[in-house]
């Protein structure tokens, strides 16, 4: 296996914006500074490395970390406490440095100093150290006399991301004052919101603790960033926090309902106004919101308090790839806020839900306004327009389907990705009382026949899917985009490969991400993300986030399929969910199960082949896809997530490659392998895995940071247009 430098490869390189750091308030342990975000270098032979903390000598340790066995660990919240590592194949204990105890000597600094150091500085504070003390003796005095943090600067209000080595050209532009300011729910659109990101109060929580109202928290977050990443500012995996934030509502906002909205909390979110509980959400990929009028007060400060919880693969819940201790193809936990957080006005009576399904045949949309609060004497009037011009005009009764027609009607396609713009004013007595904007798409997605052979339509024509995987992570926010522009540059590069498809695997996406995909053109593959389900607990929660996320992706026209498992991964009742996907949406495709555990429901049989194409024999009626193919390894130096441990994800299926040649001549080798299934069996689509590097997957077309592009999108376009 090689690393390959930069001059080896074709380069795409956009202006570099560096990124400035500021230097975090420096935590003092009697003299021994441990900054946050400063990466400590316990270099560690042991199983699992942890940082433990407990309150005071006697009492119990908590895990607050794991140290990778070959980068160290980054410090992220600190609080006043005791302080241990250690490591599962030696007694507890403080690191001494010692081989036996799991640690290598050689290469520890403990709390930002070396053995030599701490010798030294103890032996000048009047230790009776003859000047060699061992690594064990000294740290029994460290230990006993100098560890017990006193934290009180870390409550100091300063944002910075935190120390790495790796960010995108995105995260220069993120601070308190620009963290994802975009309108967060592109499909339901109102004039009037106060975006909530930014700034807030953090910290740890234990099961069973009070909330801590009216408090000031012992350190700070900026939202919607998981405390996990470096656009935190905290850069630690914690399963239980708090979050806490006061603010004011506008006063001219006064008489209508509040509404406090949450793209997305990993894994469950406690909500409390003004110290009362307002209610509970679970589910860490769907927003959600609340009614919180009830628990204003009437006017000044509003305190917001956020109690999370996520148990990451300890639990049953759907969590995705998402582990503890991330290794090969698994990844970084995201825990708690991850997407936009925002209050809304809203009217008593009012739009609730918009849902939209296209009737191509008929020449319209099946167009359904749920609306709430009185609805005596209330009407919608509805007002379609394509590109300015208005197309449709009509007045229909609410909480009703009914058919909208479109004068002309222009379908939506990767190639041609029309949309039509929506405007909905709700009547009561003559009087609007709500107006909302959304848009639409006109396109069929359906399996027929050519010949004998099974084959995806999208409207009406044969359509080759050509596709890519992306896993939707990013080295600065994990799971949060640091910016719109950076979502809609992976859309971007996706048709400038010459693909017309995403699979998004694994993951949910906040709502913009599907907005861009609709007007990029783009067709999204949507899987469910794995729950380990091993319960009847476990399973019902799988159904009840399904529900929510096929809910909340509805109305988008770029989502063509539902894939519900992946490769047995947390697979249970394949028929029965298939029929159930189905009977919650029949206009789109459904694959029970990809990879290697096609059941023979559904509307696709989807399989994965790696190192060699092939597809098995298969007898019934479904179109078929390579949903996975290619796993081209090609790592590039100085944009890697860890320098030190080179991976190339999971060996069974990575085709290391050496430079960009040896890329293209596999990926052509490959490509012709799929044009054979195509012309043979009748093949209706492949999907490359995958559009980015991920963690210590480097299959990637495109560096993690996005920064190194491997191989010329013109070039790659080229070798796979003949399939389209």
């Amino acid at each position: 296996m090689f690393k390959v430098k930069p001059s080896n490869l074709f380069i795409m390189r956009v202006s570099l914006i560096f990124v400035a750091l500021f230097v975090w308030p420096v935590l003092t342990v009697s003299g021994t500074s441990l900054e946050k975000g400063v990466r400590q270098q316990m270099r560690c032979k042991g199983s699992s490395p942890t940082l433990s903390v407990r309150s005071s000598p006697g009492t119990e340790f908590e895990e607050i970390a794991k140290i990778s066995t070959t980068n160290g660990i980054i410090v992220g919240d600190f609080v006043d406490g005791w302080y241990r590592v250690s490591v599962s194949t030696s007694v507890e204990g403080w690191v001494s440095g010692r081989d036996i105890d799991g640690c290598d000597s050689g290469n520890l600094v403990f709390m930002g100093k070396t053995e030599n150091e701490m010798r030294d500085e103890l032996a000048a504070a009047g230790y009776p150290f003859a000047g060699t003390a061992s690594p064990d003796e000294i740290l029994r005095v460290y230990s006993s006399t100098a560890v017990d943090v006193d934290n009180t600067n870390s409550k100091h209000v300063r944002y910075s991301p935190g120390t790495m080595s790796l960010f995108t050209r995105w995260a220069s532009q993120v601070s308190p004052d620009n963290s994802l300011p975009d309108y967060p729910r592109p499909q339901l659109v109102r004039s009037q919101w106060l975006n909530l990101n930014g700034m807030w109060g953090f910290q740890r929580a234990s099961a069973g603790e009070n909330p801590p109202f009216n408090k000031t928290l012992s350190s700070n977050i900026l939202v919607p960033f998981p405390p996990e990443s470096a656009l935190s500012g905290v850069m630690s995996h914690i399963d239980r926090a708090w979050y806490r934030r006061e603010v004011e509502i506008p006063s001219v906002w006064n008489g209508q309902r509040i509404i406090l909205h949450f793209g997305a909390v990993d894994w469950e979110a406690t909500i409390y106004i003004n110290g009362h509980h307002v209610g509970t959400n679970q589910g860490g990929y769907n927003p959600f919101s609340f009614d919180i009028t009830d628990f204003l007060h009437y006017s000044g400060v509003q305190e917001i308090v956020v109690g999370v919880f996520d148990p990451t693969d300890s639990g049953e819940q759907a969590r995705g790839k998402q582990v503890h201790n991330p290794i090969d193809i698994w990844y970084t936990a995201s825990t708690g806020i991850w997407q936009t957080v925002w209050l809304e006005p809203v009217p008593v009576t009012r739009v609730d839900y918009l849902r939209i399904v296209p009737d191509v045949a008929r020449g319209g949309v099946m167009l359904e306004t749920s609306v709430v609060g009185d609805l005596s004497s209330v009407i919608a009037h509805l007002k379609v327009r394509s590109k300015g011009k208005l197309v449709s005009s009509y007045s229909v009764p609410v909480n009703q389907n009914y058919f909208v027609p479109i004068r002309n009607p222009v379908l939506w396609s990767p190639d041609n990705p029309h949309l039509y713009d929506v405007e909905i004013n709700i009547v009561s007595n003559g009087t609007v009382v709500d107006k909302v904007t959304s848009y639409f798409g006109l396109r069929t997605i359906s399996i027929s026949h050519v010949g004998n052979v099974p084959r995806i339509h999208l409207n009406g024509r044969p359509f080759f899917h050509i596709g890519v995987l992306d896993q939707g992570y990013w080295p600065d926010g994990l799971y949060t985009a640091p910016t719109d522009e950076a979502l809609v540059y992976d859309l971007d590069m996706v048709k400038h490969f010459g693909y017309n498809l995403v699979r998004k695997h694994m993951k949910i996406e906040p709502q913009r991400w599907y907005y861009w995909a609709d007007r990029k053109g783009v067709l999204v593959w949507q899987d469910m993300p794995m729950g380990n389900n091993w319960s009847d607990w476990g399973k019902q929660r799988y159904k009840a986030e399904l529900q929510q996320m096929i809910s909340n992706l509805y109305n988008h026209p770029s989502v063509v399929t539902w894939v519900l498992f992946n490769e047995r991964w947390g697979e249970f009742d394949v028929s029965e969910i298939t029929e159930y996907t189905k009977s919650l949406d029949p206009f789109r495709l459904v694959v029970g199960a990809t990879g290697y555990a096609d059941k023979g429901v559904g509307d696709i049989v989807s399989y994965h082949s790696y190192n060699q194409i092939h597809f098995p024999e298969v007898s019934n009626g479904e179109a078929r896809i390579l949903a996975e193919w290619g796993g081209l390894g090609l790592p590039v130096d100085g944009h890697l997530w860890t320098e030190d441990d080179l991976r190339w994800g999971e060996p069974s299926y990575v085709q290391p490659v050496t430079d960009t040649n040896d890329f293209v001549e596999w990926y052509r080798k490959y490509v012709d392998q799929i044009g054979l299934l195509k012309q043979h069996i009748g093949l209706s689509g492949a999907i490359y895995s995958q559009i980015t590097d991920v963690e210590r997957e480097s299959t990637g077309l495109i560096t993690y940071d996005r920064e190194i592009v491997k191989v010329d999108p013109r070039l790659m376009r080229s070798i796979h247009s003949f399939l389209r």
